[in-house]
């Protein structure tokens, strides 16, 4: 941490010194170069905040493709050579002043607060409810007395709420409000966690807490006898059959298993120790829906109306978290969160790019003419004189305006 530490010191006070020549170059080709040093040391801090794609956006774009549009305006109006005093002068010691204001700040901020303050807080964490008991039927949902899910049916998945760190008091209620279950819930900063509700009769609760590997799945039991996880490749023979998971036991959850995002799962089973199939995962169930995250497989019994219990299977995905830096975390956080500030730094770009086009033009003479009114020779002599000495009858004393025309009565031959 001292090394990035120092890193971001030293790239940080070459932003900000070519920060200040830019403003003090008399030259805007010099001041484009230098914008494009700062641009790079821009890039260099994403990289040491671990955001790497966008360390290559501001190369590509604003390094590169900006930078050209920029120099492309500044040589199409000639505005590279320095010209009279600018009206902005006071632009430049306002940015030094600027800068050391920002320097002494963050100097202060890293001598009294410490390399371990400088530590992004962890994340609230994340909760979402399961509802797959059998006889409870539609449930509502109360946390520390605050209703967070109404009508929530069986087999439906309330969605993530985050919550502060702590400990919670998990209230299910059923449509007559009855209490059907209260259990306490600890939940930790930066976890993701999955409250299955499951069992018959009075129903049970299980805090699953998720994980942040991708293309990893666990199997809860929530069924009344051990279960195997086994993948039947072919229906015709038991010699291809292939035991994922063994011997997990009623109310607990299996050990992960990291599996391909292909990964067909329309031969698999949830079988007994009698190899009694208790249920299927169902005919065309792959694991292309992770998309990077995990999955939770969990088995619990649905009552059917004759009064029978059957036991199902219910896929819970889990989501990846974009990691922070890439396209999809600032996809989310653009278009999610920052959408009407990034229209408004879009129009900024757009008024700073016209406004750069209006201070640097200036109407000039067209360099050939500029030279020919700079070369012009003096004529020493009347225009008359020169015109009668080019057609041999001018002379010293001769009148300057008799000389230029013809004598009487001659005719042009």
């Amino acid at each position: 941490m001292a090394t990035e530490v120092w890193l971001f010191i030293l790239v940080g006070a070459i932003a900000v010194v070519a920060a200040v020549m830019l403003l003090l170059s008399q030259n805007a080709v010099h001041a484009a170069l230098f914008l494009i040093i700062n641009m790079g040391c821009i890039a260099f801090l994403f990289l040491l905040l671990n955001a790497a794609f966008l360390a290559m956006v501001q190369l590509a774009v604003y390094a590169g493709a900006i930078m050209v549009l920029f120099l492309f305006v500044i040589m199409l109006l000639g505005a590279e050579r320095p010209g009279g005093r600018s009206p902005y002068g006071w632009l430049a010691p306002g940015a030094v002043v600027l800068a050391l204001i920002f320097l002494v700040t963050v100097a202060l901020a890293l001598s009294q607060g410490g390399i371990s303050d400088l530590q992004a807080p962890p994340a609230h964490p994340q909760l979402r409810v399961a509802n797959l008991a059998a006889d409870a039927g539609p449930v509502a949902l109360r946390l520390n007395g605050s209703t967070v899910g109404d009508n929530l049916p069986r087999g439906s998945v309330q969605g993530y709420e985050a919550l502060p760190p702590g400990e919670y008091e998990l209230e299910v209620r059923a449509v007559d409000g009855r209490t059907l279950l209260s259990d306490s819930l600890a939940l930790e900063a930066g976890q993701r966690y999955t409250a299955l509700i499951y069992g018959t009769g009075a129903p049970e609760l299980s805090l699953v807490p998720e994980l942040a590997e991708a293309g990893s799945l666990r199997v809860f039991n929530g069924w009344g006898d051990a279960v195997w996880l086994v993948d039947f490749a072919s229906e015709l023979s038991d010699e291809d059959t292939v035991v994922l998971m063994a011997d997990i036991a009623p109310g607990t959850l299996s050990d992960p298993l990291t599996v391909a995002e292909d990964t067909d799962f329309s031969n698999g089973a949830l079988v007994n120790d009698l190899n009694e199939v208790l249920a299927r995962t169902g005919a065309g169930m792959t694991l292309d829906a992770l998309e990077g995250g995990s999955a939770l497989m969990v088995l619990a019994p649905l009552r059917r109306f004759e009064g029978t219990l059957e036991a199902t299977v219910d896929l819970l995905v889990t989501p990846s978290k974009a990691s922070f830096g890439s396209p999809a975390d600032i996809g989310l956080k653009l278009f999610n969160q920052y959408m009407l500030p990034m229209q408004i730094v879009a129009l900024l770009l757009l008024v700073a790019m016209v406004g750069a086009i209006v201070l640097t033009h200036r109407p000039k003479v067209a360099p050939e003419l500029e030279r020919a009114r700079l070369g012009r020779r003096r004529v020493s002599r009347p225009l008359t004189s020169a015109i009668a000495s080019q057609l041999g009858q001018g002379g010293g004393s001769q009148d300057p305006d008799a000389a230029a025309l013809p004598p009487a009565g001659t005719q042009e031959r």
